[in-house]
C-alpha cells in the first residue's frame, strides 16, 4: 500500500485478521429530493446506513474520506453515505449536526447512534455493534 492509503482490519471473532474486500463505495448525495427518495427505500431494509456529514472546508472530514472508503470495502453489508452540510443544509439540520465530521448510524429509518469527530476506532466499533 502507498503512503497515502490506509488499511482497515476487521476481526471475524477468531484470532485471525480479515483483510478488507477490494470493492466498496460511498454514495454521495447532492440533492435533497434524491436523498429523501433513497432514504424512503432504505427504511424497508435492515441494512445499517452510516451517513458521513462533511464539508469541503473541513480538514478532519477530508481525513476520514479514505477511512470511509476502506470501511465500505470491509463492511459490504453496510451502506455508506456522504452528505455535504453546505449542499444539503436541511438534511444536516434534520439530524441536528452541529460539529464536523459527524456520523449518524441509521437502521430501518431511525438513528441508532452518532459519532462526532474524526474517531476512526469509535466509528468502527459502532458499525460492528449495529451491522447485524
Amino acid at each position: 500500500m502507498g503512503a497515502n492509503q490506509s488499511a482497515v482490519y476487521a476481526s471475524n471473532g477468531s484470532n485471525e485478521v480479515v483483510m478488507p474486500k477490494k470493492s466498496g463505495r460511498v454514495l454521495s448525495f447532492h440533492s435533497s429530493t434524491k436523498w429523501k427518495s433513497h432514504f424512503q427505500v432504505s427504511k424497508e431494509t435492515t441494512k445499517l446506513m452510516v451517513i458521513h456529514f462533511t464539508a469541503a472546508w473541513c480538514g478532519p472530514c477530508r481525513m476520514m474520506d479514505p477511512v470511509l472508503r476502506d470501511f465500505s470495502a470491509t463492511y459490504a453489508d453496510v451502506e455508506f453515505i456522504k452528505i455535504d452540510v453546505d449542499e444539503l443544509e436541511d438534511v444536516a439540520r434534520e439530524y441536528a449536526v452541529q460539529a464536523l465530521p459527524a456520523f449518524i448510524l441509521i437502521k430501518k429509518g431511525k438513528a441508532v447512534d452518532k459519532v462526532v469527530g474524526a474517531e476512526k476506532i469509535t466509528l468502527q466499533k459502532k458499525i460492528e455493534k449495529y451491522m447485524n
